[in-house]
């Protein structure tokens, strides 16, 4: 009877061990998957906007009344720029609102225009997967809208371990980007000073 009863419970634990193993296969899978479709659709979302926003041109910023910033919005979701590190081949769309997606940088706060937009994205692949290599005095572009572009060089990186609008606001930046890195739980803040 032990013996049975010890039978049993080892094939139990190999059949919950086995439906565990499939299970996390599976869920692998379907991560991968949403983020091959997330990457194919930012570069729908690039392409579009650009071929949407006038010819670009580069831009002195300067102080105005109003430092809101244009939108356009595409299958609902909406947009108030593409973000691009020349040295990586890498553009972003950067949507306009943070919370709405995870799947593109996405404006935190702030705007282009007065100096003080923050930009929030993650390591993922399709965002910042070359974070690693990123480093102080590459370049980034802003293209807003109306197709005005905003030349930054990266003039500080830092480690946080969480972010709040203080921290951010803190880094005394005319652009701030700041990546979490989804591996380790940690932010990457990277400050930009413009070079117009």
């Amino acid at each position: 009877m032990k013996k049975l009863i010890k039978f049993n419970l080892s094939k139990i634990c190999i059949i919950i061990g086995v439906s565990l193993i499939i299970v996390s296969v599976l869920l692998l899978s379907v991560l991968q998957g949403n983020i091959y479709f997330s990457e194919i659709k930012r570069q729908e979302y690039v392409k579009t906007i650009q071929s949407l926003i006038p010819t670009t041109h580069g831009s002195v910023l300067e102080e105005q009344n109003n430092n809101s910033m244009s939108v356009l919005s595409l299958e609902g979701v909406d947009f108030v720029g593409l973000l691009a590190m020349p040295k990586f081949n890498s553009v972003l769309p950067v949507g306009a609102q943070w919370g709405k997606s995870i799947k593109y940088p996405c404006k935190f706060n702030g705007s282009i225009y007065d100096r003080t937009i923050q930009i929030g994205a993650t390591t993922q692949k399709g965002q910042y997967d070359f974070y690693h290599e990123i480093s102080v005095g590459d370049d980034v572009l802003f293209t807003d809208m109306v197709g005005k572009v905003y030349s930054y060089e990266i003039s500080n990186i830092r480690y946080d371990t969480h972010i709040d609008q203080t921290s951010l606001t803190a880094s005394n930046s005319d652009l701030t980007l700041f990546i979490k890195n989804i591996f380790d739980f940690n932010y990457i803040i990277i400050s930009c000073c413009n070079l117009k």
